[in-house]
């Protein structure tokens, strides 16, 4: 009986191994292209701050706003105010109120039902002025 001989063995080469994983990870783009890129998915838009608290301009919100306001709307409310009112004057920067501070100083204020009508922007504009002269 004679013998079969076995088939050569094969080693792959440095130029086969990176052709393959070149094509791999061509393979492995294309698929995260398609899938991040179907129609089932809409992409997500930044969460950028439209000045609204409640459908109200943040000018005109009053504490009832305020107390209606989920804490990602308060949260936009504070920065706003706080770029707004702190930014340059011809003495320097407006002074501001952190985030705690803005939130503790609504909260408080607004809790009371005769403030209800009242401005935050003028709450926030008062505080922050009487804030430069408090020790710190």
């Amino acid at each position: 009986m004679q013998s079969v001989p076995a088939p050569p063995r094969v080693i792959p080469t440095r130029r086969a191994s990176g052709a393959l994983l070149l094509a791999l990870l061509a393979a492995g783009v294309s698929i995260s292209l398609a899938v991040g890129l179907s129609p089932g998915t809409p992409p997500q838009a930044p969460s950028v701050y439209n000045g609204l608290v409640k459908g109200v301009a943040l000018q005109s919100a009053q504490c009832v706003h305020w107390n209606a306001a989920s804490g990602a709307e308060r949260s936009q409310v504070s920065a706003a105010l706080s770029h707004s009112v702190g930014g340059a004057t011809p003495y320097g920067a407006g002074t501001t109120l952190s985030t705690a501070e803005t939130a503790s100083l609504f909260d408080r204020a607004c809790a009371s039902p005769i403030a209800q009508h009242w401005l935050l922007y003028e709450l926030y504009i008062r505080a922050a002025g009487l804030r430069s002269y408090a020790p710190r």
